[in-house]
């Protein structure tokens, strides 16, 4: 006999990471007892990207708490926190880089990218 809870299990388990910035939305809906369970995704149009790597430390996080690699843990926290901190100035270099890729300045864009790189 299949254990449908424990099939269902695995399945969100295969298909539980982070969604790319490509504009997807991943929603989960339970009944409130629990027997009725499915996942969709859906896209919007125009929509912002997320950011993608805030989003990918923080399910590394969730797997490293459940594996309870606490070492890990910590490492990750602390790379989020950096992250978050610095979000703005990343965002303001990102926009700078885009300018500059837009007009071909590609020195200048070559140093906005080490700068992101070195602030997350």
């Amino acid at each position: 006999m299949i254990n449908w809870r424990e099939f269902d299990r695995m399945i969100d388990e295969m298909f539980s990471f982070p969604i790319s910035n490509r504009g997807w939305d991943k929603k989960t809906f339970r009944s409130p007892d629990g027997s009725i369970s499915f996942t969709y995704m859906s896209r919007g149009f125009g929509s912002e990207p997320k950011n993608d790597d805030l989003e990918l430390l923080k399910h590394k996080l969730e797997v490293a708490i459940e594996k309870q690699e606490f070492e890990e843990a910590v490492k990750l926290r602390d790379e989020i926190k950096t992250l978050e901190e610095n979000k703005e100035k990343i965002l303001e270099l990102e926009a700078k880089l885009d300018e500059c890729i837009k007009k071909q300045d590609f020195e200048k864009a070559i140093e906005y990218r080490d700068k992101i790189k070195a602030l997350k």
